[in-house]
């Protein structure tokens, strides 16, 4: 019966770590398909840029999303179905219960806080750019970390899956790192044009590897009682 309970919330797990990547790739695809003169660049746009209604300009870049609201529930949805995937984690130990959880919260805030507080150009003026930029670094940063965590604790995951998502998760911090260097060192706040996808190098190893966990986890036959 118990192993019957843990296996049941091993899926539960997997099916909400699935949708936090998949609703954020749906709503970004569906925001960035609304947009147009000129059409949204996944290379050079800023993915924040799908949340702001326009019209607005900040670093450089024009913003109008007719679908605002769509990116937006995208980025709160992602953090806080990370953190109810974190919560029904099952067959580990209750150390790296807490350490998961945590992490996952922090993830939530952050992108509750991306998703309410919008990247545009006034937010610099009124002061609510800084906890948007807050809520971005916190998922960035916290939710990689989350993913080398996964990949590092003892998930009913194989080695070869554990590698995959510890790659993820380094491969995300680097590209955070070079996003950030690429911001601070932008000339005139004017960010080179690929800024778009090295900001994306950083998001979607999260969102990547969230979904290959969920299914990894759905798929697994491994339990234990704990």
């Amino acid at each position: 019966m118990k192993t019957l309970m843990n296996k049941n919330r091993q899926k539960i797990s997997g099916i909400f770590l699935i949708l936090s990547g998949a609703i954020f790739l749906i709503t970004e695809f569906i925001s960035a398909a609304a947009w147009s003169h000129p059409a949204y660049s996944y290379t050079y746009n800023f993915i924040s840029n799908l949340g702001v209604r326009g019209p607005s300009h900040l670093f450089g870049q024009y913003m109008l999303s007719p679908l605002s609201w769509v990116m937006n529930t995208g980025f709160i949805s992602f953090g806080i179905l990370i953190f109810i995937g974190t919560l029904f984690l099952t067959n580990i130990s209750r150390a790296a219960h807490w350490i998961t959880s945590i992490l996952g919260l922090i993830v939530a805030v952050g992108g509750v806080l991306v998703g309410y507080f919008h990247g545009l150009g006034e937010a610099l003026i009124d002061g609510t750019g800084m906890y948007h930029s807050m809520g971005a670094f916190m998922a960035f940063i916290f939710g990689n970390i989350l993913l080398i965590t996964f990949g590092s604790i003892n998930l009913p995951l194989s080695k070869r899956s554990k590698l995959i998502l510890i790659l993820l998760g380094i491969f995300g911090i680097i590209a955070t790192l070079s996003y950030t260097a690429a911001l601070i060192l932008a000339p005139d706040n004017h960010p080179i044009i690929i800024i778009g996808l090295i900001e994306r190098c950083a998001v979607y190893p999260i969102l990547f590897g969230m979904i290959y966990t969920g299914y990894s986890m759905i798929k697994s036959k491994s339990i234990s009682i704990k």
